[in-house]
């Protein structure tokens, strides 16, 4: 990011750019992350009418932090008089005043991106982790500190730093959490799993990353969330609400590149649509935050692993066949002898159990 970055961007949101600097801002904003997420949120802004923007802008909400860290550094003073112009020339004038006014607040927007960013030049201290876990057999429910609602299911464990909200909102996520994120443009929320990261302004999903579990599950109730690979750089999915991202975490070196939301399905990867019609309370992927299980046709195998962390048991088959049963029940209030009891009504199976040892055969 330098002064060419501050006037490509300018020209190009005043409609000045020409092929040739449209082709060398894309290269730019292609090769920084950080400058496209500046340059997006000041994409938003400029949409609105230039006059307003210059009236509303020690008002503007995405832009208070931004403008705070500025005015400290006294790049912020944009002096706008109104004068009268002749008719011939009032086009190029207010041309001419585009540029100006979004060179100055491009100003203000690198200046926070250095206050912010090149941090990383001065040597760390020491930052605090605060962790919350929850145990098997257990839920929890917690605030973040920027006031984001997080629900933890069973054996599942989140950590974040005394810093939490300096610059990006980050948590690492080992488990299965739902998030309602409070909006804060100037302050993205990004969850680290081990093998994605999902990165949200304001909204709520359900992330599921269990690590003996062969894949991790995010699912968007609404807003707009960004996955990106950690293996591989520059790939990238949008989710939309209501889909359903399956990751598979072995050989995802091979997933193909996509700006937009890839096909629905990939040997890989696969990205359902679920019913909008449905309530929260009653989709499978979040019927745990209102205390309940429901299994849609999953076989005894995989839903044994979700009553294991619900009643913090340990499950065992002595038979392949029961294993492979496909069940369909939900679990509400009852105990595990009383679920297992209630499957047996439709699917044959005997089951023995010695304190938190249960055997299925």
């Amino acid at each position: 990011m330098n002064d060419r970055f501050a006037e490509l961007i300018a020209r190009h949101l005043s409609g000045e750019t020409s092929e040739e600097e449209a082709q060398e801002l894309h290269f730019l904003l292609k090769e920084d992350s950080k400058a496209h997420y500046f340059y997006e949120i000041f994409s938003n802004y400029w949409s609105v009418e230039p006059q307003k923007k210059v009236n509303d802008l020690q008002e503007e909400v995405h832009f208070q932090q931004i403008i705070a860290i500025a005015e400290k550094e006294k790049t912020d003073s944009i002096i706008y008089e109104e004068e009268t112009i002749p008719a011939e020339n009032s086009n190029k004038i207010i041309t001419l005043k585009r540029l100006v006014v979004a060179a100055a607040l491009t100003g203000i927007i690198l200046t926070s991106y250095f206050l912010i960013f090149q941090r990383k030049n001065v040597p760390p201290k020491e930052v605090a982790v605060n962790e919350i876990e929850a145990k098997k057999g257990a839920r929890s429910f917690m605030r973040l500190p920027d006031g984001t609602k997080v629900w933890l299911n069973s054996d599942s464990k989140l950590e974040y730093k005394d810093n939490f909200n300096d610059s990006l909102r980050e948590v690492n996520l080992t488990g299965e959490a739902y998030f309602d994120v409070v909006k804060d443009a100037a302050h993205p929320f990004v969850v680290h799993t081990s093998d994605i990261d999902i990165r949200v302004l304001g909204t709520a999903f359900n992330v599921k990353s269990y690590p003996k579990e062969p894949s991790i599950e995010a699912t968007l109730i609404h807003g707009l969330i960004e996955v990106t690979n950690k293996k591989q750089p520059g790939w990238q999915v949008f989710l939309h609400p209501h889909d359903k991202l399956v990751f598979c975490k072995q050989d995802n070196h091979q997933l193909p590149v996509s700006v937009d939301k890839p096909p629905a399905t990939n040997k890989l990867f696969t990205i359902a649509t679920l019913p909008k019609k449905i309530a929260d309370t009653a989709m499978v992927e979040t019927s745990w935050v209102y205390n309940k299980l429901i299994f849609d046709g999953e076989t005894f195998k995989e839903i044994a692993l979700k009553m294991e962390r619900w009643y913090n048991v340990r499950i065992s088959f002595k038979n392949e066949k029961a294993e492979n049963l496909r069940i369909r029940y939900k679990i509400e209030n009852e105990t595990i002898e009383e679920a297992l009891k209630a499957i047996q009504v439709v699917e044959k199976f005997k089951y023995e159990i010695k304190g938190n040892e249960i055997e299925i055969f």
